[in-house]
Order: structure tokens, then sequence, then C-alpha cells
């Protein structure tokens, strides 16, 4: 078992100031290693994943009690996987699974009953390698989704898109993975924290190697990889931080937040619109401990599930 903390995050009438306050516990089935929000046929379900069994567990949110009900489904990602994340195509839920020393990333169609389906595998065993990211993400750009792969040790950054395709032999799903860009930051990296303006890609990200925090943007032309808005950025407590997390409020202005776990400090955050900065609109001592804070939104309320 594990125990969720619910904050409720509101607007209030005075600019740039956030109202967060507890709104209530709420048990879980198990102690996960992945957390995630998946909506399948307009349902919003929390998704916990266990990487040692396999176990993949889903609840459905809503904005009372219990808040998160046990639902059952018949996911079955395997075990093993590092990172767990969603993202659409052609209007169907499907989630993309990572494992780190392998390399290998599956990619599942979920279906409207809860279901896995068979899903697609992609790895690269040459330059760009697949292997030992730390960072693995898909996103969309222009109506492309992409993923965009990061390693630590090395700087090692790829981005590769995901397409449909006319048909495919046997149960795979009709899509293909192509690498489109290859490229070497600075090692060290961490906490990224992605967001967008409008259409457009962007990101946080924290240097814990030389201590630094940037804003970078990605190109529409995703050949071309991504370029840096800011450096050098003020944040708060930036090379001690246990998690960051992007969220967005009203019609989609990006925020974050930002968590201590050994203070149960929360920082939240507004992004300035020129990405050179961002104002706290919050801070709040939240519970200790949490090991998985996942945002999520209901109509125009957000919440924040701190599970400990």
């Amino acid at each position: 078992m594990s125990t969720g903390t619910i904050y409720k995050i509101e607007t209030t009438a005075e600019r740039d100031k956030l109202d967060v306050n507890e709104l209530a516990s709420t048990q879980l089935q198990a102690e996960y290693t992945s957390m995630t929000i998946l909506k399948v046929n307009g349902t919003a379900y929390l998704l916990g994943y266990i990487k040692e069994i396999g176990t993949t567990d889903m609840y459905k949110i809503s904005e009372g009690a219990p808040y998160f009900d046990f639902t059952k489904s018949q996911l079955d990602l395997g075990k093993e996987w590092d990172i767990v994340e969603p993202f659409y195509m052609a209007n169907k839920p499907h989630l993309m699974c990572y494992q780190s020393k392998n390399g290998h990333m599956y990619f599942f169609p979920i279906s409207n009953k809860l279901s896995s389906e068979h899903p697609l595998h992609f790895y690269h065993t040459r330059y760009p390698y697949t292997t030992d990211l730390y960072e693995v993400k898909p996103l969309v750009s222009q109506g492309q989704v992409f993923v965009i792969g990061y390693n630590q040790t090395n700087g090692y950054v790829n981005i590769w898109t995901v397409s449909a395709t006319s048909n495919s032999s046997g149960d795979s799903p009709p899509l293909q993975v192509e690498v489109i860009w290859a490229h070497q930051w600075a090692k060290g990296w961490t906490r990224f924290a992605f967001f967008t303006w409008g259409n457009e890609n962007f990101f946080l990200k924290t240097n814990t190697w030389k201590p630094n925090v940037n804003i970078d943007h990605v190109w529409d032309d995703l050949s071309k990889g991504t370029n840096e808005v800011g450096s050098h950025l003020k944040l708060k407590d930036d090379q001690i931080l246990n998690i960051v997390r992007p969220f967005e409020v009203g019609p989609g202005d990006p925020y974050f937040l930002t968590y201590l776990e050994k203070t149960g400090e929360s920082n939240f955050n507004k992004v300035h619109g020129d990405c050179l900065g961002w104002t706290t609109c919050a801070t709040e001592n939240s519970v200790k401990g949490a090991k998985h804070i996942v945002p999520y939104r209901i109509g125009e309320i957000n919440y924040a599930l701190y599970v400990s």
C-alpha cells in the first residue's frame, strides 16, 4: 500500500497568486515505481506501474471521494521498464515503455476496454544509441509525435519521430520510429519539466555537474533539434530539489512545481512569457517523503497527488 495526499490548486483574484490547500488523503494498492495520467475514451485514469513484477494498476479519477477508484484493466506491459509515458496518436492512447540497460522501447496501443494491444518494438544498437537514457519523453510538434531522449552520463540527446504507416505485419501496430536528430549536450542535466506555449514545445532542465538552470525550445522542424532560450536562470534549491513537475493553469499558461523531499516544501511557479524566468505564486509545506508527484486537472481545477 501507499498513501496519496491530494492538493487542490486554485487561481485567485490576485495576479500571480495561487491558493494551494490539502484536500484529502487516499490509499493506493501498492508502492509504484512509475506513475502517470492516462486518458482513455474521455476518462482520466491514474496509472501505477511496478517495475519488479510488471503489475499495472488503474484508478478512475473523480472530483469527490474516493478520488481515485481502483478499476480493473487488462494492461500487460511486462517487467523491468524504467520509464512509462503516455502519448496519443490517431485519436488513440498509447503507452511508451523504456528500459535503460538495453535501450528497448515498446509502444503499446491501449483499447477503450483498458487493455494493452500488441506493441511496436524499437531499439538502436549503433549510434545514435537508445541505451542508458535518463530522460525519455514523447511529445507532439505540429501534429507529429516524437520522442526526445537524453543520456545524463555523456550528454547524447536524440529525437525520434513516431509515425503511422498504411499497414503492418503480424500483430504489430501500424507505427514506425525514425531518428531525425542526434546531438550532444553537456552531461549532468536532470529534472526535466516539459511545457508548451501555444503549439511550441519548451522544457526546463537543471544541471548538477556544472550548476545551471536552462529553458530550451524544440524547433518545429524537428531535424533542427533544440535551442537554448534562457541559461543560468535562478531557481530556488536547484541543486538539491527532488522533484520538478509541470502543469497548466487557465487556458494553458505553463507552471511548474518544485519539491524537497526532506522538508516537504513545494513551490508553485508561473513561467514568464519570454521564458527567461518565473514568478513563485505559492509555497506549501506539503507532506514529507513523497516519491511521486502527479499533477492532474478536472475541468478548470488543478490538483497534485503526492504519493509516499
